[in-house]
Parts: structure tokens; C-alpha cells; sequence
């Protein structure tokens, strides 16, 4: 492989000119895998994120040089938002994939008032997302459609009483959202 010595400035650079012993320490790594970057090898993506975890550097600078050199110059993403985008369009063509009927305006909850369904005492009973999810639905005269838990449910275990609820809330309006446009 070639030697990247431009990659090589740039980690020295990072680590204001630590021995290589040093960087291995800092980013937990074995000294010989360090001294191979040193050698022109170039590290796996897992350890570019390490990198730019420990020095809070942009991966694309630490690689080409290029762009801000620390994660902080860069634009501010809003992480929330682009999630909530990613989700909808994801249920919005599994929903035109399962040719799911468009719900009329007349059973869709309320915006302002979407708790009409106790969230809470659901919770309480059910431990189950999918589960209040549908039972929320069937409050409505509605049903749940199947297989759209999984989205927003990952990690639901490690999840925070506040967070459940907030995650149930989140993917119900979600959802409403694109069943009322039919997924668009």
C-alpha cells in the first residue's frame, strides 16, 4: 500500500506531535496498530470514528485534508429532524408498498389534544409498544398497521419511562401523519 504521508502530517498534527505510544494509549489501540498508520496504512472506518471522538476532528479533513479541520466549524445538523424525515419516507413506502387505505380526517387524532388515549396507564399495563400502539389505534376504531413498531421501538429495554412515552407519542403521530396523506 502506499504511504499516505498527508495523512500522517494530519494525525501527528491532531495529537500535537504525541509518540506514537502515546496516541495508542489515548485511543486504546495496540502501539503496533498505530505504528502501521504511521508505516502509510490507512485505519478502518471504526477507527476514524474513534479518531474523531477522541480529538473531536472531521473525518473527511483527518482523510483529505479538506473542509473544517474540527467537527465544530461544521454546520449543525438538526439530528431529530432528518431522523423524523428519514422515518416517515420509510413508512410512507412500506405504506404505499402495502397499498394501506388513506384514513379519513374524521377518525385522525387531534393535533392539539393527542392524549385523548391514557399513554400513561397503557404503559403501565402493557409494557408493550406494539402493543399500546395498537390498542391506541383500536381506541380510535382504527387499526394498527403491523411491522411499524420496529422503527421506532430499537433499544426500547434501554429506554427511560419519560422516553417510552415520548417514543409512543412520537411514532403516533408519525404514523397518523402518513396514513392522513397516504404516505406522502
Amino acid at each position: 500500500m502506499k504511504q499516505d504521508s498527508a495523512f500522517v502530517r494530519r494525525l501527528r498534527e491532531i495529537f500535537d506531535g504525541a509518540s506514537m505510544a502515546e496516541i495508542a494509549r489515548r485511543l486504546e489501540l495496540p502501539h503496533a496498530t498505530i505504528r502501521n498508520y504511521f508505516g502509510g496504512r490507512l485505519p478502518s472506518s471504526d477507527v476514524l470514528i474513534r479518531i474523531a471522538e477522541t480529538t473531536g476532528v472531521s473525518i473527511n479533513w483527518l482523510l483529505t485534508g479538506k473542509g473544517p479541520v474540527y467537527l465544530s466549524e461544521a454546520k449543525e445538523i438538526d439530528i431529530d429532524s432528518l431522523i423524523d424525515r428519514k422515518i416517515e419516507e420509510a413508512i410512507g413506502r412500506r405504506l404505499s408498498a402495502v397499498g394501506e387505505v388513506k384514513t379519513p380526517a374524521s377518525n385522525a387524532v387531534n393535533e392539539e389534544s393527542p392524549d385523548q388515549f391514557d399513554v400513561e396507564a397503557a404503559l403501565e399495563n402493557f409494557r408493550d409498544p406494539n402493543r399500546i400502539m395498537s390498542e391506541w389505534f383500536r381506541f380510535e376504531g382504527r387499526k394498527y398497521p403491523k411491522d411499524f413498531g420496529v422503527v421506532f421501538f430499537a433499544g426500547w429495554e434501554s429506554y427511560t419511562e419519560r422516553e417510552k412515552l415520548d417514543a409512543i407519542r412520537d411514532a403516533k403521530k408519525v404514523l397518523d401523519r402518513n396514513l392522513l396523506h397516504g404516505g406522502k
